[in-house]
């Protein structure tokens, strides 16, 4: 037996009927090489043929209610090819339209977990007669590298069938009895907490080194910063397929001409086809799109386990208008991800994913669908864009010759599209797949694709009379250093210092300064000038004058009209001030600082005469109800109205 790793177990628990997680490839045929002609016997009795030296194609799922681990791999006893291989009439007139909907829905429909996880579906009545060949195979049983080898066993280079080796003829997946498995199960969970403690090191480390690189401008776009869409919803299980062919040749033309590599200008066609699609909606938003693009680790560390994937967040850049502009920032875009994704351990997404366990992840996934919660958390990316590479001469399909190979991936929930595409002999073939309810019409996507590539040509042809050399840079560091060297150019050009954005921060501290010269009496003629000092001062002024409206003389000043008429001609030949004594009250009742009075106050020797005390009781309670005594009282040293700083004349005797 061959028990799964934790990744390859993740696509079992993780699949629903609204998420199915296996992957398709649609390849349309030429019939007329096959040996003998063509009929459907001869592709099966080939593809029986070819299945006995196929160890995956001929193993199941196995697990036991007394295993706590993952399933096991073991081999199909009663393996059946009729199970497998199944044979469907396309509608009239079979035109790429009709090929599309037949296979999307095929590609919604579950398979059995009770026998070997692929299907093959032989679509015949396309024109000219061709014929199509609808595969799928779970993801849990093959990754990207995996199944294109698995299908390449199939595949060959000329028409003529070829030998089996013997030793793959004999090798099996073995059997597993229900103790055995038990055991084993067992065992690993008792070794958790040890690869539990060995991870977290590392992992503790991400998040801090994601931070500093991105301050650096070293780091892909984090997860859950992408823009919603109308395919960032919850997904069911109808799907749609649509697909189209772009020249290699093309491909290569762009990418000499712009110094960049044919990932990049896959990457940029694909945007500019979502970005096209996305406008005509009226849905294309500000933010660029976040494309989440699978990377193969075979070649890292060996791990347990068929799928040895990761991923690495790419920017389309959707938010450039200008098709060479996009396709250079998704470049740079390209290789700061790919720098960041190098800097990151290839294993951890398959380490971490060896804690899956299937009742909890299971219950997870159903209550998320249920609950709809995808829409309701920021998105975590838009799309998957896959780009296989494929050989650049003709294969043939069990003596059939390939004219179309379109591999097609899952979509998630929050994530209700796929874009997948693959070279073959001298074509790029462009495959989209969506949810249905999502993406009801994928084909302006594929029609989008043939045009986003003329206006890349296009451009290209004038890069090319022009003869502008091309000056890519090579690393992530020599990237980051030329935007630095471009910004700090930028603010040489328009004039800008760079100390400039703090110098409203050091005004504080002089104004801080004038205030207080100000309540010391030394820039009391400079008072009006200071304006915000002066709001903090009418505030005081408020709270002196509520307190002084409450003292006793008031009411004794409503008693005497006489008073009033009195304190009334007193204030039209000063403002009314306060003598010491009233001042050290005032300050009782504010709470201010001593300073605060200095400014209006007046010398007590220059007083010749003292008035009577019923007239200076009348005197006070009208100074707290006037105006002009407010702002006399006031701690900000601002001047009154008519009167002089000094010499003020000393307040008579009113008129009996």
């Amino acid at each position: 037996m061959q028990r799964l790793s934790g990744l390859d177990a993740s696509f079992l628990y993780f699949e629903t009927r609204a998420q199915l997680l296996h992957v398709c490839g649609l390849m349309v045929l030429d019939p007329s090489t096959i040996e003998g002609g063509y009929s459907f016997d001869t592709i099966r009795a080939e593809l029986n043929r070819r299945v006995k030296g196929m160890p995956g194609f001929r193993r199941k799922l196995h697990d036991s209610m007394l295993n706590v681990d993952h399933p096991v791999w073991v081999e199909a006893e009663d393996f059946d090819i009729d199970h497998h291989l199944h044979r469907v009439g396309i509608p009239e007139p079979g035109t790429d339209r009709e090929l599309a909907e037949l296979a999307a829905h095929l590609a919604g429909t579950p398979m059995d977990r009770s026998m070997p996880l692929w299907e093959m579906h032989v679509i015949e009545g396309l024109p000219n007669d061709r014929i199509a060949v609808f595969a799928k195979m779970h993801h849990s049983t093959v990754d990207g590298v995996t199944g294109a080898n698995m299908m390449s066993q199939l595949c060959t280079l000329t028409p003529d069938d070829p030998t089996l080796d013997e030793e793959l003829v004999k090798e099996t997946a073995g059997g597993s009895g229900a103790l055995e498995l038990a055991v084993g199960g067992a065992l690993s969970r008792l070794a958790t907490p040890w690869r539990l403690a060995s991870l977290l090191p590392g992992t503790l480390g991400v998040l801090p080194s994601w931070i500093n690189r991105a301050r650096k401008g070293l780091a892909m776009p984090a997860p859950f910063t992408a823009p919603r869409t109308p395919f960032n919803h919850t997904i069911t299980g109808h799907r749609t397929i649509s697909f189209a062919s772009l020249e290699l040749d093309q491909i290569k033309r762009v990418k000499n001409a712009f110094g960049t590599t044919v990932n990049d200008v896959v990457l940029a066609v694909c945007s500019t086809a979502l970005r096209s699609y996305l406008d005509q909606l009226g849905e294309l938003p500000a933010k660029p799109l976040i494309a989440m693009v699978p990377m193969s680790v075979h070649a890292a560390e060996s791990r347990p386990g068929t799928n040895r994937v990761s991923g690495m967040f790419m920017s389309l850049s959707t938010d450039v208008e200008d098709p060479v502009e996009r396709l250079e920032a998704i470049r740079d875009a390209n290789i700061v991800a790919k720098d960041h994704t190098n800097a990151l351990d290839a294993n951890l997404l398959t380490d971490w994913a060896q804690f899956a366990a299937p009742s909890v992840f299971g219950s997870a996934v159903r209550m998320y669908s249920r609950l709809r919660l995808s829409e309701r958390h920021p998105v975590v990316h838009n799309l998957v864009i896959s780009n296989v590479p494929g050989p650049n001469i003709p294969l043939y399909f069990l003596g059939a010759k390939i004219d179309k190979m379109l591999p097609l991936g899952p979509v998630f929930h929050g994530a209700g599209l796929n874009c997948t595409v693959m070279s073959l002999d001298g074509l790029l073939h462009v495959g989209f797949i969506a949810c249905k309810d999502l993406v009801p019409d994928p084909w302006p996507l594929a029609d989008a694709v043939e045009g986003a590539l003329a206006e890349f040509v296009a451009a290209a042809e004038a890069r090319e009379v022009e003869g502008a050399v091309v000056d890519r840079p090579t690393s992530a560091a020599e990237l980051a250093s030329r935007k630095r060297a471009e910004r700090k150019s930028e603010r040489a050009k328009s004039g800008r210092k760079a100390p400039a954005k703090k110098a409203p921060a050091k005004k504080a501290p002089a104004n801080k300064t004038a205030a207080t010269a100000e309540t010391t009496g030394a820039g009391a003629d400079a008072a009006p000038a200071k304006k915000a000092p002066a709001k903090k001062t009418a505030a005081k002024k408020a709270t002196a004058t509520k307190t002084t409206k409450k003292s006793p003389a008031k009411k004794t000043t409503k008693k005497s009209p006489a008073t009033k008429t009195a304190t009334k001609a007193a204030a039209k030949k000063t403002p009314a001030k306060k003598t010491p004594a009233k001042k050290a009250a005032a300050k009782k009742a504010t709470g201010s600082k001593p300073t605060a009075s200095k400014p209006t106050a007046s010398k007590p020797t220059e007083t010749k005469a003292a008035p009577p005390a019923s007239e200076a009781s009348s005197s006070s309670s009208t100074s707290a109800s006037s105006p002009a005594a407010t702002t006399a009282a006031g701690p900000s040293g601002a001047k009154p109205t008519g009167a002089k700083p000094t010499g003020t004349k000393p307040v008579g005797s009113p008129p009996a």
